[in-house]
């Protein structure tokens, strides 16, 4: 009988860690998280000390992971999709996560941004995403999730990019494949408005002000008031990690189970 093994999560564009947390209450292991940003990594060493810290995405040689993570994620910088900047566009450090997905072949990959990357604006670039995520072999599906959706008090939509890959390197156990995510409309239909109430969460794990990270996240690592401003940008950056959990609930409901 096989043994059964923790699923591997490596993070890009870290943050202070949402995509990570999320992992942490699936039960899955974050190998690596990678973020330039010196407060943030404050954050992330402080509760994720055996993850690998890389601090830059340009230039790494992601070849070492390869085999070696099973979930990979990452939110690249918004502002050039986001209504409160220019608008410009063709971010290039989006370029630098795909070469990171093509060079450590996830089983999956979670990306996200905000919702103006889906608008008309950005449409041609959206697509060009999917294709080049299609031509290294993996099923995309793209979903606009609202975070109120997942219990949490803010109306704030962005959008998941949820990338599955086929073939067979992805058995497990000689068990099936790993299925693709076709079947997320439906079960993404079946929210559960209630399954995080931030008023229920424990204390240290849950924002009061809607973000879900908790508002003593920067005194517990970083006394110095000077840093009130970066962590109220960082809180401003982070992805909304209840969204994440159900995303990754169900891709680990996908992965074929180990008796």
């Amino acid at each position: 009988m096989a043994e059964k093994r923790i699923i591997r999560h490596g993070s890009l564009f870290s943050g202070i860690g949402g995509f990570d947390l999320a992992a942490d209450w699936c039960g899955w292991q974050t190998v690596f998280h990678c973020e330039v940003n010196e407060f943030c990594n404050r954050v992330l060493d402080y509760y994720w000390p055996k993850a690998t810290a890389i601090k830059s995405i340009v230039g790494y040689g992601w070849e070492k992971w390869k085999g070696k993570v099973d979930v990979l994620s990452g939110g690249w910088p918004c502002q050039k999709y986001s209504v409160a900047g220019k608008r410009a566009g063709n971010e290039p450090l989006k370029e630098e996560l795909l070469r990171a997905v093509f060079e450590i072949k996830p089983a999956w990959a979670v990306l996200e941004n905000v919702g103006g990357f889906i608008t008309k604006k950005f449409a041609g670039e959206h697509d060009l995403l999917c294709q080049q995520l299609e031509r290294m072999g993996y099923d995309v599906q793209t979903f606009d999730i609202d975070a109120a959706s997942c219990g949490v008090p803010t109306m704030e939509r962005h959008i998941w990019i949820i990338a599955s890959a086929t073939g067979e390197r992805l058995r497990w156990c000689n068990a099936k494949p790993v299925q693709n995510i076709s079947g997320a409309p439906q079960l993404l239909q079946g929210i559960h408005p209630g399954m995080f109430d931030r008023w229920s969460l424990p204390k240290d794990r849950v924002c009061n002000v809607g973000e879900g990270v908790s508002q003593e996240l920067d005194t517990a690592t970083i006394s110095a008031k000077k840093w009130h401003t970066e962590s109220l940008k960082a809180l401003g950056n982070a992805i909304t990690p209840q969204i994440a959990y159900y995303i990754f609930k169900m891709i680990q409901s996908s992965i074929c189970a180990v008796k």
